[in-house]
C-alpha cells in the first residue's frame, strides 16, 4: 500500500487564529521528525475563518501512531501543543488512503 493520509479539521475558538499559526509554525517540523509531513493547510478565504483543514501524508500506517504518541508523551511536543486549550474548539482526525483514481 502506498502512503497514508490524515485530514484534521480544526475549529478555533474566536479570534485565536493568530496564535494558533505561532504554535503550528512550531508543531510541523517537529511532526515531521515523527514521520508526518504537512502537504497542505486551507483556511476560508470567505466563510467561518474559524475553519481550518490540513493534511498530512505518512509513509507508514506505525508513523501515524508514533506521531500520536508523541503529541501525548514527548515533553517537548507537549510543550509546543501547551496552548491548545486556549484555542482550540474542536479538532476531528480522519485516516485516508487515495482513490484508485486518484494521480
Amino acid at each position: 500500500m502506498g502512503a497514508y493520509y490524515i485530514q484534521t479539521d480544526v475549529l478555533l475558538k474566536l479570534g485565536r487564529n493568530e496564535g494558533y499559526a505561532e504554535m503550528m509554525e512550531k508543531l510541523v517540523p517537529t511532526m515531521a521528525s515523527h514521520g508526518w509531513k504537512l502537504i497542505m493547510a486551507l483556511q476560508p478565504m470567505v466563510g467561518d475563518f474559524r475553519k481550518l483543514t490540513h493534511l498530512w501524508e505518512v509513509d507508514a500506517f506505525d508513523d501515524i501512531r508514533r506521531g500520536l504518541e508523541a503529541c501525548a508523551a514527548d515533553p517537548e511536543v507537549q510543550a509546543i501543543l501547551a496552548p491548545m486549550p486556549d484555542l482550540l474548539e474542536t479538532e476531528a482526525l480522519t485516516v485516508m488512503v487515495k482513490t484508485p483514481y486518484a494521480p
